[in-house]
Formats: C-alpha cells, structure tokens, sequence
C-alpha cells in the first residue's frame, strides 16, 4: 500500500500529537494541571490530523471514520483560555463554572450522530439502503457549516486568552523568573493559534460558499488545512513540553544568622510599620514594596525585613496582606460598599488580582469571600 505524501505527512502529525500528548499528561515537571489541559488541546488536534490522513483501506476503517467522532474542535477555545490561565495561576482550577464552557462539544458530535439514526434506522426498517446518499450529503453539509461556530469560538477563546494575559502583565509588573518564561512562552502560544486562525478564515470562506466549495475541495483537498494543523501539533506539543520540563524555580533562599538589633530600633521600626498601616494607609497601594515602605519610614530595608520576619514573625506580604483582608471584612460589613462587588472591594482594599485575593482571605480567615459574606448574612 502506497499512502500519499500529504496523507504521510498527516498520520506523521498524528502519531507525534499523541506521543507528544502523552509526555505532557504523565511530565511530572512544572503544574500538573496546564500540562494536562496541553495534552487533551494536542491530543485532539492530533484526532483531527487522523480523521483526514487515515487511509481508506477496507470497510471497517471506512465504517470506523464515518461514526466515530475523531474531529472535536469546539473544546480547543477553553482549553487554550484555561491552559493560559493555569499556566501563570497556580491555585487556578477547574471547577463546574470552568466546566460549562465545554458543553459546546455537542457541536461536533452532530454528523456522527445523524450517521448512528440512520444505521438504527436502517435496523428497524426505518430507512432504505437507498438513503445513504442523502444522509451522507446532509451529514457533509452539517460539517460544512458546523466550521462557522468553531473558527467563532476558538477566534473568541483566543481574544480572551490574550487580554488575560496582558491584563496579567499590567497587574502584576514585578513578575518572577518563572513567570517572565511563561509568559513569553504564552505569547507564542497565542501568536500561532492566530495565525492558524487567519489560514482557517481564508479556507473557510470559500468552503461554505457553494459555488466554489466543490471546486475548492477537488483541487486541494482539506490540505490547505489540516497541514499547518500537523505543523501546529508538533510546535505547540513539543514547546510546551520543553517549557513546563525547563521551568525557571525559585532559587532556594540561603539563611544567615540573624543581626541583633538594638530594642529601640525594633521598637521604633514596628510603631512606624504598624502607623504606616493603621494611619497611612499605604496597604492600599496595590504596587506596595518593602522598599517603598523603607523610603517612608526612612529606615533602611534589612532593618524593616529584620524586624518583620524575626521579631514579628511575619514575611512582608503576610503583613501587609492581613491589613487589607481586614479593611475588606470592614467594607462587607459597611452599607457605604453595598454597590461594589467583592473583586470592586478587594481592589479598593489594594489586592491587585483576583486570584490573590481569593487565595489571600481564605488562607488568613478559613474561609472563602462568597462564603464569608455567606456567613455573615446568617
């Protein structure tokens, strides 16, 4: 059996998108969760690759393509937001609000569908050996335009996914080692998903127009299509994989024997920090850094650090952080914040993300915001 080049090229996309899939589900490096949302993203990129490069040997594999469904497109959009997401969000998961953005999937399972009626039917004697052109022609005809909500949602996904991240950016402009790769990283995910958008675009177009739909089709098959796919499969596969096995750790931080401050200077550094809070306020800056509150204090950072950590027992952040979780249980309770809604308080309160908002009050009060608000109204 001799299989053409473009269809070699194809099943070659095909078995790399698995093997690929499967480093990332079982790679024990990196966050477990983006790997895995990676992996089904490829993995079905790959099923797809398959659908159009499989050989039509015998009945069996003809019978096999025409009920089973290999091209699912519609979840790729949220596996490419969440992926994004997950990606620079470690305590991101999947819940049943995440969930419901895959209930879309049904989308692809309508031609297969349409094919599983018609092979019952023909059992029960609804349906004639005769109407399997027709069915067949109307179950091309749904693929065709199924394609429409499928370049919509996976366009959308990816707009969203790109104003996440350059919120992300905005929001957060002292970011890590790690997330510096990550987001570099999710730039060039996000760039080639629109450029394979805009190849998508320029073979939808005429593939829904019947005029030349059938023309398009003779002369160059799904090629135009399913090769950059093929293509897509062995960059996204093997750069996330590279990504998540080279992530950037922090560097361990080496201890030193703590210096011995004299009892007037900590009592002096932990006054100025506790009015630096109480009175001024300055935990309601969202961009708020131990050396910004050194320069207000006029206190050297080691002496500031020193203080909070060995003699308050607390790291900057925690300190900082238990003055705005307090100054939002405040505002819950203050009829003046009715209005706002509980990101609109945290933000107000000098949190600069959601995520570590979240994170943040359930960590210092057990609970999390909905269910403390929850509590609180009983």
């Amino acid at each position: 059996m001799t299989i053409p080049p473009l269809d070699l090229i194809l099943l070659l996309g095909t078995a790399q998108g698995f093997i690929l899939a499967a480093l990332l589900w079982f790679n024990r490096k990196g966050n477990r969760l983006p790997n895995r949302l990676l992996a089904v993203l490829v993995g079905l990129l790959a099923s797809a690759s398959l659908a159009v490069g499989i050989p039509i040997m015998n009945p069996w594999i003809h019978l096999f393509v025409d009920f089973v469904p290999l091209i699912i497109i519609m979840p790729l959009g949220p596996l490419m937001f969440f992926y994004t997401r997950s990606l620079l969000d470690p305590d991101f998961r999947l819940g049943k609000r995440e969930r419901r953005h895959f209930w879309l999937v049904s989308i692809d399972f309508g031609s297969k569908l349409m094919a599983w009626i018609f092979l019952f039917g023909l059992l029960f004697g609804f349906f004639e050996h005769s109407d399997n052109r027709k069915v067949g022609s109307l179950m091309d005809d749904y693929d065709k335009y199924a394609d429409i909500p499928r370049w919509i949602s996976v366009t959308l996904y990816g707009l969203l996914s790109y104003r996440w991240l350059a919120r992300f950016q905005k929001m957060n402009s002292d970011l890590t080692a790690q997330q510096r790769a990550s987001v570099r990283w999710l730039r060039q995910f996000l760039m080639v998903f629109a450029a394979f958008q805009t190849i998508w675009f320029l073979h939808l177009i005429p593939y829904i127009l019947p005029q030349t739909s059938n023309a398009l089709l003779d002369a160059f098959g799904w090629y135009p299509l399913y090769i950059p796919i093929a293509v897509m499969i062995y960059w996204l596969g093997l750069g996330g994989y590279f990504h998540a096995r080279h992530a950037v750790w922090p560097e361990p931080v080496r201890k030193s024997s703590p210096a011995v401050l004299p009892d007037e200077l900590i009592q002096e550094t932990t006054s100025g920090l506790i009015k630096a809070m109480e009175t001024d306020q300055l935990y309601l800056d969202p961009e708020l850094t131990v050396e910004k509150v050194g320069r207000h204090l006029r206190l050297p950072v080691k002496t500031v650090s020193a203080v909070l950590n060995q003699h308050l027992g607390k790291s900057f952040n925690t300190f900082v952080n238990e003055y705005r979780v307090a100054d939002v249980k405040r505002r819950l309770n203050d009829a003046a914040s009715a209005n706002l809604t509980l990101t609109g308080i945290a933000f107000e309160c000098g949190f600069n993300s959601q995520a570590t908002f979240q994170r943040t009050f359930k960590q210092m009060t057990g609970h999390s915001p909905k269910e403390y608000v929850n509590r609180q109204a009983v």
